[in-house]
């Protein structure tokens, strides 16, 4: 290990007092924290096939790295009340994370600690990445390759997580499909073929649950999934990932029969045979415990004012977008009668849908409910959970939230809830993908303004990979424009593309030059007008022909294009390609 990579590991746990710096506030006022950034970075997928967005580049992540524990080490002092709660939910982490991994794939080669040069042990910095378990595009895999890459570099421990906590929208994948064109027009173009999409499902569909309540509907439709996408893929591809696949993806279901579930450990399991050495955790399991409900409580405990720097961010974030609808990128936190909403989601083996979370402050107590109603009757309707906790001890009020979980309770943070908590917390660097990375710029300033810290830095990294050998036509745009002009100029000036040869068209073109050459400047317009009017309908008769081979060949255009935008989507599933194929083009893109 080079010496660079061995200073990676803080001298000591790193943090800040939140409480300290959040009770300074009341007595005696501290300037806020903007974000590092005085405007929001713009961020856009690769178009070029292979092409790559890091965002810093991948040669500074370990520069990234050291400047966020450094930063983290100088605002966040050893012995606060940051400095444990850190510490404590790493410990948290990397055990859970261990063991959940060790539940379906081997994890001895894993070792959460490392000598420093002291020969002492410490705890290694942990790089962290993470999406939703579904069947995603070879970009957002590139960003797994891309955290084992970033780990191994910087001698640091690289763990995903799951976000199970997302709404399962979709139990399929799209396959795009070739079919003779002959077959749809009935005409003789039975050498162009025309794409389509087709759906081929996983599971039945249902209810829209989060993921890690959608239990699995068709058991039989899903162990017969793989055989059905090859059979669809085959005239493009022959030997797609799925079959690697869905041989861990069968396995996991039995385990433990919920989709998301499976999808997520049967491509963990295919990254060990890629000898991608990572741990993996899904977000219910890494926010159950006392470390999460602690991190909630500093914020209920203050709600008032996070209501006030949450709102304002969205408020500034839709502001610089230009952005109308009030739902984007987040909808604004609410109040009624004394209601403060939270970031939150709670949910239930028995009521698995998700609902909001609502806290008020009753005495020396927080009331927690999910659709409070209180003495005025608001409206918000009776909810399924409400319970106390203290309003004088964090640390109290986090035991008895911590305490509160059970299958009917199951706390769980929204989106930018989720990933304060997993930069602030769980990890010393985090690697979002565009979405993430875009929306991520409206968690920093809330992190600097209500945290008072300085937000840990981020890295974007996202790819795009086309099926083997399928590649946008570069010229075609160009083709398109001289056939667009050219059928402008048969419509419009006819005469240059009359025949010379052909004495009719000959004379035609004589008189229509003769014409211009005589344009009228007043008086007889009108009957030059109607001259010329009359030679472009005669021209136009002559060049029918013409015309229709030109539209036709827009027509061909037009249909290559789409069928291009088909096969060359960057969003194609990864279990489409060859994983022979995607590992070649990770290893070229980073």
């Amino acid at each position: 290990m080079s010496s660079s990579q061995s200073n990676l590991a803080p001298s000591a746990p790193t943090a800040t007092s939140l409480t300290a710096n959040s009770r300074q506030t009341e007595a005696e006022p501290t300037e806020a924290r903007e974000p590092l950034v005085s405007e929001y970075r713009e961020l856009r997928a690769p178009t070029q096939s292979l092409g790559t967005l890091i965002d810093p580049p991948l040669c500074d992540a370990e520069l990234l790295l050291k400047n966020n524990l450094a930063t983290a080490q100088a605002e966040m002092p050893a012995g606060a009340f940051w400095a444990d709660l850190r510490n404590e939910a790493r410990e948290q982490l990397v055990n859970d994370a261990r063991r959940y991994t060790s539940s379906y794939r081997d994890v001895a080669s894993f070792c959460a600690d490392q000598p420093n040069h002291t020969g002492e042990n410490n705890s290694r910095p942990i790089v962290m990445a993470g999406h939703q378990p579904t069947l995603f595009h070879p970009g957002v895999w590139f960003k797994n390759h891309t955290l084992q890459k970033i780990a191994n570099d910087c001698c640091a421990l690289p763990i995903n997580l799951v976000i199970d906590n997302d709404v399962a929208t979709t139990r399929s994948i799209r396959v795009p499909q070739l079919q003779p064109l002959a077959n749809l027009a009935g005409d003789d173009s039975h050498q162009q073929r025309q794409g389509s999409w087709q759906s081929i499902p996983y599971d039945a569909g249902g209810e829209t649950l989060p993921f890690e309540q959608a239990q699995i509907r068709d058991t039989e439709r899903f162990n017969h999934f793989d055989a059905g996408v090859r059979r669809l893929i085959a005239p493009l591809v022959k030997n797609p990932c799925v079959t690697e696949l869905w041989k861990h993806a069968r396995e996991a279901i039995a385990r433990c029969g919920i989709a998301g579930c499976a999808l997520a450990q049967a491509r963990h399991a295919l990254e060990a045979e890629m000898n991608w050495q990572t741990l993996e955790i899904p977000l219910g399991v890494a926010v159950r415990g006392r470390p999460f409900a602690r991190f909630v409580m500093e914020i209920i405990d203050q709600i008032e004012r996070f209501r006030t720097v949450y709102n304002d961010s969205a408020d500034h974030y839709r502001a610089w977008h230009g952005i109308r609808s009030s739902a984007h990128p987040v909808p604004n936190l609410g109040l009624q009668d004394g209601w403060f909403e939270m970031p939150l989601w709670v949910y239930g083996n028995s009521q698995p849908q998700r609902r909001g979370i609502w806290v008020r402050r009753e005495g020396d107590q927080w009331r927690i409910s999910d659709a409070p109603s209180g003495p005025s009757q608001s409206g918000l309707g009776g909810g399924a959970v409400s319970l106390t906790v203290s309003a004088n001890d964090r640390d109290l009020a986090a035991t008895q939230l911590m305490e509160a979980a059970s299958p009917e309770f199951k706390l769980r943070p929204r989106a930018l809830m989720t990933t304060m908590f997993a930069r602030l917390v769980l990890s010393d660097l985090f690697l979002h993908g565009i979405g993430g990375g875009k929306y991520d710029q409206l968690a920093d300033r809330i992190m600097a303004q209500f945290f008072e810290v300085t937000p840990p830095g981020l890295q974007v990294v996202s790819g795009t990979i086309r099926l083997p050998g399928q590649e946008i036509d570069e010229s075609r745009e160009g083709r398109r424009r001289d056939l667009q002009r050219k059928e402008r100029e048969l419509q419009f000036q006819g005469e240059k593309w009359l025949n010379d040869a052909n004495s009719a068209q000959r004379d035609l073109q004589a008189r229509k030059l003769e014409l211009l050459e005589k344009m009228p400047t007043s008086g007889s317009r009108r009957t030059w007008h109607h001259e010329i009017s009359r030679l472009n309908s005669l021209i136009a008769m002559q060049l029918t022909d013409q015309r229709r081979e030109t539209q036709q060949q827009l027509a061909h255009l037009e249909r290559e294009a789409a069928t291009e935008k088909i096969l060359c989507s960057r969003e194609l599933s990864f279990c489409l390609f060859p994983l022979e194929f995607l590992q070649e083009s990770f290893a070229k893109m980073a």
